[in-house]
């Protein structure tokens, strides 16, 4: 197997076995075989693991700083800035941000970028109290901002911010998480619709129903599942996101009271589950779970 197939490897199993996958991660950093191309790729899988999930900034920065960066391309430069950051060497990041702005990305954007994605570090384990009115100044700076090649970056990048926010138990406790977490999320499918496929525009509405039905505005809800079922009905075929956007559009309606609506995209969503692999079972169930919290008891 080449350095390159166990990589995805790697990024296919990463959510089944982390442990084992970082265990091969030094292995991989160190290995010449590994084309430069898929440095990036690396990085991103280092800091998901061991930054975002593990909270060992340090421990990703270190392997970080093994890979020849001193050639290393925008997404590459924007992943070790976070690590190094995050990992609080400070001088590296300075040096970073210096190398990637001679590079030719705009001080502005590279600013943007780069704290968009330290938020995405800290959004499993970085205190509420700090990071929601980052995020909040960030999308002050972010909503206005014109068109560019980095519409998709951004757009991922406050994708995930918000998914990661929505995960976490204690995001009710904070009274200005619906503002803050739904303009993030509106924030995305705007700048989805710029950048992206009608697959992206979809997702977008997926992630809108998430935050409304977490926050119990069941109407706005109802209308981002409806609006993504009709993208997919309009463009192709997508089983499984309509699935999910059938159990958002479920608890939707368990929400508002409409009982007979809800219970009938709960057992369409279950008709195309029962098609799931072993892998996406757990996932799904998860959600169903949690639409019925909405509506009648099984």
């Amino acid at each position: 197997m080449t350095a390159a197939s166990t990589l995805q490897q790697l990024i296919q199993i990463h959510d089944d076995s982390p442990d084992e996958v970082i265990a091969q991660l030094p292995g991989l950093i160190d290995s010449p075989a590994l084309p430069p191309a898929d440095h990036p790729r690396l990085a991103w899988l280092i800091n998901h693991l061991l930054g975002e999930q593990k909270g060992d900034w340090r421990a990703a920065w270190t392997l970080l700083r093994r890979l020849p960066l001193s050639d290393a391309g925008p997404i590459l430069l924007r992943h070790s800035l976070v690590a190094a950051t995050l990992s609080g060497d400070a001088l590296a990041a300075w040096r970073l941000e210096r190398q990637w702005q001679a590079a030719g990305m705009d001080a502005g954007m590279m600013r943007l970028l780069g704290r968009l994605g330290v938020l995405q570090g800290l959004q499993q384990h970085g205190p509420l109290s700090g990071l929601l009115p980052a995020l909040d100044e960030l999308l002050q700076e972010l909503e206005p901002i014109a068109a560019s090649a980095n519409d998709a970056t951004l757009a991922s990048l406050a994708n995930n911010i918000v998914s990661g926010l929505l995960e976490r138990e204690d995001l009710d406790a904070d009274s200005s998480s619906p503002r803050i977490v739904w303009r993030a999320a509106q924030c995305a499918r705007r700048l989805w619709g710029r950048a992206g496929n009608w697959v992206n525009h979809e997702r977008a509405e997926y992630l809108l129903a998430l935050t409304a039905n977490r926050f119990a505005q069941w109407r706005d809800g109802l209308q981002s599942a409806d609006a993504g079922l009709a993208l997919i009905a309009d463009n192709g075929e997508e089983d499984v996101d309509r699935a999910f956007l059938l159990l958002e559009r479920a608890r939707a309606c368990f929400g508002l009271g409409r009982s007979d609506e809800g219970e009938l995209a709960y057992q369409q969503a279950q008709t195309l589950a029962a098609a799931f692999d072993a892998s996406l079972r757990p996932w799904f169930d998860g959600c169903a779970s949690r639409a019925r919290m909405d509506g009648p008891r099984a």
